[in-house]
């Protein structure tokens, strides 16, 4: 590289950094102006940024059981590697949303940096490389992207970058060059797909086109090359995958089912194809793309009658790659069930490549006039859209800062649970609402900004299970005043406002204007499940002081107890309750932990002194039971070193009786409830537990009930390991907590103690074939055949095993 090459590209980077700079003013204007509340996926997505946040804390590149959990906090298509991101801004500048839209200014400066390099590789025209730069700071639709939080917009980063460095690979010589950029179209690769499974599809036919080249032209140092990139992609998104594709897979065509309920044209018709064309000029931006489109034209009439066709071959090949990488992720789109100009956003850096080059393909001075007026008009058709300046009509979707945020009142709702809860987390049950700012998304990420101190949760749509949810959830917010909606969906919504006013177990704890006139009203339990509160005791030793139940019990019931327990605050944070009520050789377990999990002041919160834990709990008697006295025996299980010990605790005999009437009760705690549904999964029968599993889930939304199961079930079965029931209860959190090698022990554990049971071979199948080992799962279908030919599920299991057995072996 000459000198003058090297000063040229000194300026081009000072000119890139302007563009850049000018990015950050505009966009961190729009947010200073900025006050709005989140709607429902920005909240979503920001929630879920927090948590990662959350998870760094406590960051140990060595632990797998970090990695573990850090995995399994995205298991839908929405991949994690875009809220890692943001993490380092929520560090440094703090946990709001401007914050988190930092995150922004990186993928903007990885936009116009690959599209430089790939416009300078394609074009060999620094003029064609910073017009498609400055494009991408001027099309609508890229800084309406900038001014939220959403994936698109780090996805179409990703994939620009990746797919310079696939186009400048492809045509590199083999050498030190070549196989650094292997090294990185690997690294690029393995992010798109642990940015959103689907983001391959901007790179696949392009891709695929490469490998055909190198195959015909018998390029074979390239083609170790491409499979060193996919080993490379596959070590950077494999655990993340391997862990959840099951659930991706669903979670992706649930969402594709999205647009067939908004409406979206099917890709069988016409419209359906011309939905992403017809949003191209406002998305772009008018301007930019007539004249573009105009260049052209006067370009091919200019040499429509020339002899000379040299002019208009010069980048024939970059312009039929460009434009297949563009026709190819359009298709594909397209043959989407559901659309939003979202989905399309990569294709923008290759779309302002195309432009730019027809931008420039004329050069005089009357041109460079006409291509200076179009970028001022350019400009202000942007700031008009972002900003509610009378300039000129915009053409396209507007998005003005918002300043009506603090009409909204949804942080005081979430200070005013935690006022009433010091020490406890919470749930709210939020009565489905009608607006965009008041919604569980909303209020979950207002709850998360609190410090995780409260999660929104969506009350049920389903009114046969609205008792159930009453009885749940402890805090409960209602909007007055529900729009007179058409349709089953407006009256089950104000029965359920009304089941909440009328609930004589709730009160009123406060109410808000909404800047509608509307009022947001907020209840809670009159009488709460846990109470916590510091006492002057300066003992630390977790004593169970007191238990209040009733002298007779009723076989087959719920029946209400009281459990009191005192201690330090780290103790109780960390402690189970084994509980166990026996009569010889018969017993029931009331094992959980101490305040249901849910004693909680914040992430570095460990408040010094002695504190009470009252529990008002149901506990339920199995029905095979014998009547007869029962006495209690409690052990104290630490959560951090897996240590139980005994506690001393009164005399407590109660008597068991098939007899009477039970008390009015608290609902079961999640262990039992758990502990109930394994007896159906021991009996193959699993249509009513994933919808159980499914509202507990909403019940405790850190799913903290599962690790409970784990501690107790692990203690019970080093002692008792023929314990069925336990057995059986550890394999559904296991399962829901995708323990796979945990999971396979305990199956195969069960295999000795129930070894009659069809149903586990079966499970042990499943499990295998979610773990892709088709070999082990083929046997223990075998065996589960054997016990029960007619079990409906094995016919399919053996085509997907038979399946598998052509796939790569891929198992960590």
């Amino acid at each position: 590289m000459n000198d003058f090459v090297r000063y040229q590209r000194r300026k081009d980077y000072i000119i890139l950094l302007i563009i850049w700079l000018i990015a950050l003013v505009i966009d961190r204007t729009w947010f200073l102006l900025d006050n709005s509340i989140p709607s429902y996926d920005q909240s979503a997505h920001l929630t879920t940024a927090l948590h990662h946040y959350r998870i760094f804390q406590n960051f140990n590149i060595f632990s797998e059981n970090w990695w573990l959990s850090l995995w399994q906090l995205t298991p839908s298509y929405r991949a994690p590697f875009l809220y890692i991101c943001t993490v380092p801004f929520l560090m440094l500048f703090g946990r709001g949303y401007d914050q988190a839209s930092l995150v922004n200014l990186l993928y903007t400066a990885m936009i116009i940096l690959s599209v430089y390099h790939l416009g300078n590789f394609l074009f060999k025209n620094r003029k064609t490389s910073i017009t498609a730069s400055v494009f991408c700071l001027l099309f609508p639709i890229l800084g309406i992207i900038r001014t939220d939080y959403l994936l698109d917009y780090g996805l179409t980063a990703i994939v620009i970058v990746t797919f310079t460095i696939l186009t400048i690979w492809k045509d590199s010589y083999v050498g030190f060059l070549s196989w650094g950029l292997t090294l990185i179209l690997g690294v690029g690769i393995g992010l798109i797909l642990l940015t959103k499974p689907t983001g391959f599809i901007f790179i696949l036919v392009p891709s695929i086109w490469t490998l055909i080249s190198f195959i015909i032209k018998r390029k074979f140092i390239k083609l170790i090359q491409a499979c060193l990139s996919l080993m490379i992609a596959w070590l950077i998104c494999g655990f993340w995958y391997s862990l959840n594709w099951l659930t991706i897979i669903t979670s992706a065509l649930n969402a594709n089912q999205v647009g067939k309920g908004e409406g979206d044209p099917s890709a069988t018709t016409i419209a359906g194809w011309l939905f992403y064309p017809k949003i191209i000029p406002e998305s772009v931006g008018f301007p930019i793309l007539s004249v573009s489109i105009g260049i052209l034209l006067v370009y091919l009439i200019k040499y429509k009658f020339t002899i000379d066709l040299t002019p208009i071959s010069i980048h024939k090949s970059a312009r039929i790659w460009l434009l297949a990488t563009l026709l190819s992720s359009y298709i594909i789109c397209t043959l989407g069930t559901n659309k939003d100009i979202r989905f399309i956003l990569p294709c923008f850096p290759i779309i302002s490549l195309i432009l730019a080059d027809l931008f420039n393909l004329i050069e005089n001075i009357y041109f460079d006039r006409l291509r200076l007026a179009t970028l001022v008009l350019s400009s202000i058709l942007l700031l008009n859209n972002l900003f509610p300046l009378p300039l000129i009509q915009a053409w396209g979707g507007k998005h003005f800062p918002n300043n009506d945020g603090n009409e909204y009142p949804l942080g005081q709702v979430i200070n005013k649970i935690i006022e009433k809860n010091i020490y406890l987390r919470s749930t709210l049950g939020v009565i489905p609402v009608s607006t965009s700012q008041v919604n569980e998304f909303t209020l979950d990420y207002f709850g998360a900004l609190a410090d995780f101190r409260v999660y929104g949760r969506k009350f049920t749509y389903n009114l046969s299970q609205a008792e159930e949810d009453l009885q749940y959830f402890s805090w409960y917010v209602i909007r007055d005043n529900e729009p007179n909606q058409l349709g089953n969906s407006g009256e089950i919504k104000r029965k359920l406002n009304s089941l909440v006013k009328s609930s004589t177990d709730l009160k009123l704890q406060g109410d808000w204007i909404l800047p509608n006139g509307d009022k947001l009203r907020l209840y809670n339990r009159k009488n709460p499940y846990v109470v916590v509160q510091k006492i002057s005791n300066s003992e630390s030793v977790i004593r169970l002081e007191k238990v209040e139940i009733s002298q007779q019990l009723i076989l087959d019931k719920n029946n209400p107890v009281t459990y009191q327990i005192t201690g330090s605050w780290d103790n109780l944070q960390n402690g189970i309750l084994l509980l166990k009520w026996q009569n010889g050789q018969s017993s029931w377990d009331h094992d959980h932990a101490i305040g249901l999990g849910n004693l909680y002041c914040g992430i570095k919160c460990h408040p010094k002194g002695t504190f009470q834990v009252k529990e008002s709990l149901a506990t339920f008697i199995p029905k095979t039971l014998p009547v007869g006295k029962y006495k209690l025996s409690a052990l104290y299980l630490d959560r951090r070193t897996n240590k139980a010990t005994s506690l001393s605790i009164p005399d407590i005999t109660v008597d068991v009786t098939d007899v009477g009437t039970a008390e009015k009760s608290p609902p079961l705690d999640l262990v039992t409830r758990t502990s109930q549904l394994a007896q159906e999964l021991q009996q193959g029968k699993l249509n009513n537990i994933f919808a159980q599993i499914d509202n507990f889930n909403l019940y405790d939304p850190t799913q903290d009930y599962l690790k409970q199961i784990g501690f107790a079930a692990n203690y019970h079965l080093q002692r008792e390991p023929n314990n069925l029931n336990w057995r059986y209860t550890l394999v559904l959190s296991q399962v829901l907590q995708r323990q796979v090698p945990e999971l396979i022990q305990n199956l195969i554990e069960l295999t000795k103690y129930d070894a009659k049971n069809p149903y586990i071979y079966l499970y042990l199948a499943v499990v295998y074939l979610y773990n892709f080992q088709p070999a082990q799962a083929e046997q223990k279908l075998a065996i589960a055949e054997q016990l029960k030919p007619d079990i409906p599920e094995l016919k399919t299991l053996r085509q997907v095993t038979n399946i598998m057995k052509f796939l790569p072996l891929i198992h960590f």
